[in-house]
């Protein structure tokens, strides 16, 4: 049918050891683990015959191992993977929702985000007064101005090349 997930309506492969023109064609099937794996072709040189088991099925080339399809009866969705629907949660009845509560749950979600953000702004601008004010600024400034002033001017002669 070309579904994906739905098992494919197919004649069984007849064993032998000659494969069909244009290669054996594994049938869709459920493995081990309750996926399902879509049919394929085996089409590929000489790997040219379904292979394998009914719960693990590959292409090969010896015609003798070939997998004789209508034996297998993985073509329908195992009954343990068929879990249903979990069943609807139902509202706890002895404790009713309160509007007035949870108002008072965001007001003081809100008070308590302004007050760390607060601290945050804080904390950074004491940081930064500090940087602004350390000595090691002020050397920093002063070391620049001293590196301009003694650089030469354009009135000094060059010293001579050597």
């Amino acid at each position: 049918s070309g579904r994906a997930g739905a098992p494919e309506a197919q004649g069984p492969a007849t064993p032998g050891t000659t494969a069909p023109a244009g290669g054996d064609r594994c049938r869709g099937y459920y493995d081990v683990m309750g996926q399902w794996d879509p049919p394929f072709n085996c089409s590929s040189g000489a790997y040219s015959f379904c292979c394998g088991t009914c719960g693990y099925r590959f292409c090969c080339h010896d015609g003798p191992r070939r997998l004789d399809q209508s034996r297998c009866s993985n073509y329908d969705t195992p009954a343990w993977v068929q879990t249903g629907r979990p069943p609807a949660r139902a509202r706890d009845t002895a404790a009713p929702r309160d509007p007035g509560r949870e108002r008072s749950h965001t007001a003081v979600y809100a008070v308590c985000g302004v007050a760390a953000l607060l601290v945050l702004a804080g904390i950074g601008a004491r940081l930064g007064l500090e940087r602004a004010h350390s000595p090691r600024a002020r050397r920093t400034v002063t070391r620049a101005l001293t590196e301009l002033l003694k650089q030469p001017g354009p009135q000094e002669p060059l010293p001579p090349s050597l």
